[in-house]
C-alpha cells in the first residue's frame, strides 16, 4: 500500500492538476474483472475522460517484465497499427519517445511523444509517464493525443511471477462516440496486461 501511495504521489508531483483519487478511494469503481485482471475507473475533473486501472498478475519474473517495459524499440513489434517510432532520447531511468499509430478512415490518425521515467525502490518498480510535445516533432496531420498520463508499479510474488498495476489516462481528441471514450480507461489497461503477458512469456 505504502509503495502504490509514493508511486501516485510522485506522478501527482509532475502533474497536480491530473491526480488519480488515492487507492481505495470510493470513486473508483470495478467495471469488470477479465482475465484475472481486475479493472476499475474514476473520475478525471475537468475533463471528459476518467482514469482507468488494472491489477493483477504476469506470469513472468519481475527482471523480465522490467526489460521490456523499458525496451521502447521493441513496441514496433508488439503495438498494433504503430506507423511510425522513435525514441527521442534515452537517459538513465528515462526516455523521451514519440509514437504514430495509423487509424482506418474515417478516424484520423493519432500521435503523441511521452516521456518515461523509472526507478527501483527496493523491490517495486515504478514507471511513469506524461505527454511531452514540445520534446517531440511538431503536430502534424495527426491528432495530436493530449493529455497522456499513466505509470506502472511492479513487485515480485512467491510464486516466481510479477504482480503489476497499470494507471492510465488519455484525452483521444477529435469527435469520438462518448461509449468510445468509456470502454477506453478499461479496454487499453487490459489490452496492455494481455500484451506484456504475451511478451514476457517463456518460449
Amino acid at each position: 500500500m505504502l509503495a502504490l501511495v509514493l508511486a501516485l504521489l510522485g506522478l501527482s508531483a509532475e502533474l497536480p492538476a491530473l491526480a488519480p483519487p488515492p487507492d481505495g478511494d470510493a470513486r473508483w469503481q470495478t467495471v469488470q474483472i477479465t482475465d484475472g485482471v481486475t479493472l476499475t475507473r474514476a473520475p478525471a475533473p475537468g475533463l471528459g475522460v476518467p482514469w482507468g486501472r488494472g491489477e493483477g498478475e504476469i506470469a513472468a519474473p519481475i527482471a523480465r517484465v522490467i526489460a521490456h517495459l523499458t525496451d521502447f524499440e521493441a513496441l514496433r513489434r508488439y503495438m498494433p497499427r504503430l506507423a511510425e517510432l522513435r525514441v527521442i532520447s534515452r537517459g538513465e531511468g528515462e526516455a523521451v519517445v514519440y509514437i504514430r499509430i495509423d487509424l482506418p478512415w474515417p478516424v484520423s490518425d493519432r500521435d503523441w511523444t511521452v516521456r518515461y521515467q523509472w526507478r527501483q525502490e527496493r523491490e517495486h518498480f515504478f514507471m511513469n509517464w506524461s505527454d511531452a510535445p514540445g520534446q517531440g516533432p511538431p503536430p502534424g496531420r495527426a491528432v495530436r493525443v493530449t493529455p497522456m498520463r499513466g505509470s506502472w508499479e511492479l513487485w515480485p510474488t512467491e510464486r516466481g511471477t510479477t504482480g503489476a498495476r497499470y494507471l492510465f489516462l488519455t484525452e483521444l481528441g477529435g469527435h469520438l462516440p462518448r461509449s468510445v471514450i468509456e470502454e477506453t480507461s478499461w479496454k487499453q489497461p487490459l489490452q496492455t496486461f494481455r500484451g506484456v503477458r504475451a511478451a514476457t512469456v517463456t518460449k
